[in-house]
Parts: structure tokens; sequence; C-alpha cells
């Protein structure tokens, strides 16, 4: 067989798309059979891709910043159900089409405990995408205002989970609770959504300002949705106070 300059183990690897074929012959093992040897390196392959996969995901996602299960501090919340959270954490939600509502007070980690559910996901395979409320709401406006607002929900469409962050914070006026409600009602059904907020549902009505267009938003929340009460002491409080104590010199 004649081989050409085109055939060279990297140009081919990088051709298949399989890099590992780079590393072959510090991979072969010399007293291991063909299949063994075969077998070994598209089990290294595999691994190694699935692991670039879940990297390209999960900077995609646009987490602002990464947070994982094991560092929240669930103990000091005794009105969160953590066997709920491990349950997500498996990703069936996702799976399942249903939703998530994370409510309490500032400063307990509803950001901190959505952020980890996406990054779990994103571990098993799905697609996340992370959006301030208001920055949500932002986006569908320019859309809309480019006539773009399908193409914009088209996008969505194709994310697994969405993390809705902050919902509440920020009141909204008739066209951006109405694009919220678009958004929302889009994914009814057919996508997941996770939901963090300060409001229960009763008092949804403050910041959208629309009462039908509150109560139906409501009345699809309530249906599917694994909700989580999270409210207790506020952790960022405690710290905060913690750190100021230590820097408390005494007097001499």
């Amino acid at each position: 067989m004649t081989t050409t300059k085109t055939d060279t183990l990297d140009e081919l690897a990088n051709a298949l798309k399989l890099p590992i074929l780079k590393r072959l012959p510090e991979l072969i093992e010399p007293d291991s059979s063909v299949e063994e040897n075969l077998l070994y390196i598209l089990r290294l392959e595999y691994k190694e891709k699935k692991l670039r996969s879940i990297a390209r995901r999960t900077k995609a996602a646009g987490f602002p910043q990464l947070k994982t299960l094991d560092a929240f501090e669930h103990e000091r919340l005794p009105k969160l159900n953590w066997k709920s959270v491990l349950e997500l954490a498996t990703g069936q939600f996702v799976q399942n089409k249903t939703n998530v509502v994370a409510y309490g007070n500032s400063g307990v980690g509803k950001t901190h405990l959505a952020i980890a559910i996406g990054i779990e996901a994103i571990q098993r395979g799905y697609t996340v995408r992370f959006r301030k409320a208001a920055d949500l709401v932002q986006e569908l406006r320019e859309a809309k205002a480019a006539n773009q607002l399908t193409s914009c929900l088209k996008s969505w469409d194709r994310v697994s989970l969405a993390v809705l962050d902050e919902l509440g914070y920020l009141s909204f006026d008739t066209e951006g609770s109405s694009l919220l409600f678009q958004f929302l009602s889009n994914r009814y059904e057919t996508k997941s959504t996770i939901v963090t907020t300060n409001f229960e549902f009763s008092k949804w009505i403050d910041f959208l300002g629309d009462k039908a267009m509150a109560a139906a938003l409501i009345d699809r929340f309530a249906h599917k949705t694994t909700f989580l009460n999270m409210n207790g002491p506020s952790y960022r409080l405690a710290v905060g106070l913690n750190e100021q104590a230590t820097q408390v010199k005494p007097s001499s």
C-alpha cells in the first residue's frame, strides 16, 4: 500500500475526529491482543469524548459560576426536602419534562442549588442554559424588536433545561410579562425549567402585574412541578457577619 503525505496518523485522526489515535504508540500494549488494545483505546476515547462534551455544554450553559450539591449546606434549611433535591439530581425530571420552583428569602442559596442541579443534568447528557429572569425578558424584547422572536424561542426549544434565576427580583411591564408568559408556555410539557424566586405563587401577581396572566402562569407551574421550600436563615448574611467578626482586632 502506498502511503501519501495526507495519510499521516495525525491527519487521519483529525479527519475521523478521533484524537485518541494520535496517542496510539504510547497506548498500545505489546503483550495484549489486537482486540484488547482496540477495546481499551475505544473505551478511553469514549470517556474522553464524554468529558469534552460535558465541558462544552457546561461552558455553553452560561452559568455565572460553577456550584455543586456537595458544597451546599442543606442542613441549615430545615424546610428543604433534600430527598427531592437528590431525586432532581438524577435528571429524571428533565426526561419527564417537568419543572422545579425553588422559593425562599434572599441569601439562602437558591441560585447555588439551581446551578448545581443544572450541572448534574449536563453530566447526564442534557443541554442547559442559565439566565437571570430580567436578562431573559430583555433578550426576548430585543428579539421581538428585530422580528426574530420566533427564532429566539426556537433556540430555547433546543435546550433541555432552562434555569431562570431571580424571577420577581424586578417587576415587568405588560410586554415583559407577556413575553415571559409566552416563553414559559412554549416550554410547558415539552421541556423543563428551573425557576428561583423570593415569592410564593400567591405573590407572583406583584411582579407580573397582570392577574389573568399570573393566574395562567401559576396554573401551568402548579402542574407537574417540584417545589423546593428554601426559606431559612441567610447564608450570605451569616458568612458576611462571620468575616466581619474575624476582621475585628481586639483592643490592646
